[in-house]
């Protein structure tokens, strides 16, 4: 082989085996700069995914603390309205309950209250009544006791002017107005008043035609008892009657004449001074004329026996009142005995 060929060979081999250092040395250093460089960029990439993963920690532990402040406050707010509603209900059933049990409380007082008070007026209805019952029959005895004593009165006169004066005692104790009128041919005159004012202490002051002399005037002339009614017929004549009163007018009868006629008024149905309804003072009037007219013609017999007259009371036969009944010698009321 030529030198030169030897020397190339030689020079090839050196440099292959140059180039073969080289390489391996280019390995070398490579796989020791890759090593580096990977080391360098795997710690990177530890920093970095370390830094990634401290933000995405920060970021998911701040995502998850709102997530976490949100959704308690979706709890706490669900909380709080349920808990408002329970309440509100629990107050709504305890305040029911409440007003059920006042209403019930009210309901037994209210209850009791009543019954106390129907038992209260009840008692007092009862004791109203009795107490009524009790006047009633003291007024009513009193009435009778009044009449029983006028009916003595008429009993024990003992002549023709007692009779008259006792009676229109007797009438003007049982109404508020009373008057004894004697009849003297076409007139009527006064003979006692007890209730007209100043008219008591002069009743020959009345002196009235029979037919101006109103109920007493229809009285005297039917014979029978007269009342006023609704105004249509009038009062006495000598006096105005009230619409609210009513006028009575009963003729005294003897021997079957009109020789008098008790007059008297009050308010419908009352009696002279309580005014108590019902009051039977019409009743009484009529007795009290009824009965002094037997008492006049009981004296009219007796005088007419005494004086030794054959003739008869009674019947078609009719008896005049003596002079001594006359009004012309009258005098105020409770001048005569």
């Amino acid at each position: 082989m030529a030198l030169e060929d030897r020397i190339r060979a030689s020079v090839d081999q050196a440099l292959q085996s140059l180039a073969t250092d080289l390489l391996s040395i280019s390995r070398d250093e490579a796989e020791t700069q890759v090593g580096e460089a990977e080391q360098r960029l795997r710690a990177e990439f530890d920093e970095r995914l370390a830094e990634i993963e401290a933000r995405h920690r920060e970021q998911s532990a701040v995502e998850l603390r709102a997530a976490v402040d949100a959704e308690g406050a979706r709890v706490s707010a669900e909380a709080e309205q349920r808990f408002q509603t329970e309440l509100q209900a629990a107050v709504q059933a305890a305040s029911a309950q409440q007003i059920d049990e006042a209403a019930q409380r009210f309901d037994d007082r209210l209850k009791a209250a009543v019954a106390e008070a129907e038992a209260r007026a009840g008692a007092a209805a009862e004791a109203s009544i009795s107490a009524a019952r009790v006047g009633e029959r003291q007024l009513e005895m009193a009435g009778m006791t009044r009449l029983v004593e006028s009916i003595r009165g008429l009993d024990g006169a003992t002549s023709l002017s007692e009779v008259l004066d006792a009676l229109a005692l007797a009438a003007g104790r049982e109404t508020a107005r009373a008057a004894v009128v004697v009849i003297k041919g076409e007139h009527v005159v006064g003979w006692r008043l007890s209730g007209f004012g100043t008219r008591d202490a002069q009743p020959k002051s009345v002196d009235l035609p029979i037919h101006e002399a109103g109920v007493i005037g229809i009285a005297a002339t039917s014979a029978r008892v007269a009342a006023t009614q609704d105004g249509e017929v009038d009062g006495p004549g000598f006096e105005h009657l009230p619409p609210e009163r009513r006028g009575l007018a009963v003729p005294v009868l003897v021997g079957g004449r009109v020789v008098a006629v008790v007059y008297a008024d009050g308010l419908h149905g009352a009696g002279p001074e309580t005014h108590e309804i019902p009051s039977p003072w019409p009743e009484a009037v009529e007795v009290l004329a009824r009965h002094a007219g037997r008492c006049l013609e009981a004296l009219t017999a007796q005088k007419a026996g005494s004086s030794g007259a054959s003739s008869k009371l009674g019947g078609s036969q009719s008896v005049a009142p003596p002079a001594s009944a006359s009004p012309s010698g009258a005098a105020p009321m409770g001048t005569m005995g």
